[in-house]
């Protein structure tokens, strides 16, 4: 399996396609993820962040950040920062978010061996 970590790096502030786009790819590598995880072991439960209405992303944001603090807790790593502290209809917080949020996915990548 091949995540997509370019779909993560680059969607367009203000355009609904390529936030479709980045939802999805999120979606997939959350679930890559947690599949690595629960083969090895550990719990993880699931949310339907894959289902995410680029329209109302408050819900998504909220049980999206449940499953970073629980990757973060089983891989050790640093407790990601809060994904839910911000405004995506400001283009500099869409942008600063995208790129600590990449670099989380990096991180849990890089320590499950997938890329």
């Amino acid at each position: 399996m091949s995540l997509n970590m370019d779909a993560l790096a680059t969607p367009i502030f203000g355009e609904p396609d390529s936030l479709r786009d980045f939802l999805f790819e999120n979606g997939i590598q959350h679930q890559v993820f947690s599949e690595r995880l629960t083969d090895a072991g550990f719990f993880v439960p699931r949310y339907p962040i894959i289902d995410a209405d680029p329209q109302d992303l408050d819900d998504w944001l909220q049980i999206h950040q449940l499953e970073h603090q629980r990757f973060a807790t089983i891989l050790n790593l640093n407790d990601p920062f809060n994904l839910l502290d911000l405004d995506f209809n400001q283009e500099d917080d869409f942008y600063d978010w995208v790129n600590s949020h990449l670099l989380i996915h990096e991180q849990i990548a890089n320590r499950l061996g997938v890329t």
